[in-house]
């Protein structure tokens, strides 16, 4: 059913310049963000009955899921109106399945934008990182005390310490995916510990993300310029753990560490059995702003070089003695795919912009392809961050 298309009145005609209402189902579980099953209905009655169908059938141990109804053109004409689409409403179960419908509203000009336009794919409102971390916490010791195990004997087993432990159990702690991982199988967990991680997360992403998210997971090609920071599917947890204590100063620890959880866990995109190719442009600047201090961008600059010798990552500096090029200094990545048409990202302080129009693809694909030709090789990049580092290492902050 992953994928597929149902359309329970698809007997019934729409009438000339009416409205279709699609409905899709998103789930996420250990294994990330999936998309399906999805539909399309001529009645509104008809798509909310098909969701809460198909939400009861999705829905499982360690499975998070959302429907999205929207309403779209029957007849839909000109270039990319198969995309016009106005989400209505959020469909979400609740601990007893019932299904519970949020109101969502739109806008349709084929563009998503923070704080203006929700993106197809943004899940429901959760609850609070800390009512999510004492869920965890709980189920964690529940499944601790069953298998027989003091916080020492279950922390030693586990590699880590008893205060860790403790302190997980008690939802002062954010744990690591790896954490659960070990928890589930050393409790007999049998996936519910696993399952339940992703929720921890779910709350970093503001809405305008959610789309971004999937799309990088569905990409068969990233092409980025960056001139501000290390994009966040090469940076380190020290590196990214800096930056978001700086842009929220007024953030918890429990925030910052649900923002640098989330950050890290899009990184298995690069280690999965078939990543995306992966081709950055960094200006010089992004590599000499000491982001977090020395140490932290010494680090990090080691790790641009390891993630370099990957086979699907492109790596390349643009240095100063570039005075110009079309790029200018905005950040922008274009992503493409198996199916559907590519897709440009633009990120401001106040939020991200995705278009799929096509002259916009075509322009920043070309900016792109100049700033290639006027960035230092991939060899040569691997050496200027290689002495970069040594340079960094060597001074003080």
């Amino acid at each position: 059913m992953n994928g597929g298309t149902h359309d329970r009145d698809r007997g019934a005609p729409a009438p000339r310049d009416a409205s279709l209402y699609r409905w899709d189902i998103h789930h996420i579980s250990d294994n990330g963000h999936q998309h399906g099953p999805c539909g399309t209905c001529t009645t509104e009655a008809c798509a909310r009955a098909c969701t809460e169908a198909a939400l009861s059938a999705t829905v499982g141990p360690g499975t998070y899921a959302w429907g999205l109804l929207s309403r779209m053109p029957a007849a839909p004409t000109g270039p990319g109106a198969a995309w016009l689409r106005t989400p209505l409403a959020w469909a979400a179960p609740g601990p007893d399945g019932t299904v519970t419908w949020l109101p969502h509203g739109g806008r349709q000009d084929g563009t998503e934008e923070a704080g203006d336009e929700p993106t197809a794919t943004a899940p429901p409102p959760v609850r609070s990182i800390s009512s999510q971390l004492t869920r965890f916490g709980g189920e964690i010791r529940r499944y601790r005390i069953l298998a027989g195990l003091g916080r020492s004997e279950f922390a030693e087993r586990a590699h880590c310490t008893s205060e860790l432990v403790a302190r997980i159990e008690t939802a002062r702690e954010m744990p690591s995916r790896a954490f659960a991982q070990q928890a589930d199988r050393l409790l007999g967990g049998d996936g519910a510990l696993v399952g339940l991680w992703p929720a921890l997360i779910r709350g970093a992403y503001p809405d305008w993300f959610w789309k971004v998210i999937e799309l990088e997971q569905q990409a068969t090609f990233i092409q980025e310029l960056e001139t501000v920071a290390v994009p966040g599917l090469l940076q380190t947890d020290a590196y990214a753990r800096a930056l978001f204590t700086a842009a929220n100063p007024v953030a918890t620890k429990l925030r910052i560490d649900q923002l640098v959880a989330a950050r890290i866990d899009r990184q298995r995109l690069l280690t999965r059995p078939e990543p995306p190719q992966l081709v950055i442009t960094l200006d010089e600047g992004v590599l000499r702003r000491h982001i977090g201090g020395r140490a932290v961008v010494g680090e990090q600059l080691g790790h641009l070089l390891r993630s370099a010798d990957l086979p699907k990552v492109h790596l390349q500096v643009l240095p100063f003695s570039v005075r110009d090029h079309p790029g200018g200094m905005t950040p922008f990545r274009v992503m493409g795919f198996c199916e559907g048409p590519d897709v440009v990202y633009g990120e401001t302080f106040m939020g991200g912009r995705t278009t799929h129009d096509s002259e916009q693809v075509q322009q920043h694909k070309l900016a792109f392809s100049l700033i290639q030709s006027k960035a230092l090789s991939r060899d040569d990049s691997r050496v200027f961050i290689r002495e970069l580092k040594k340079e960094i290492e060597r001074g003080s902050d």
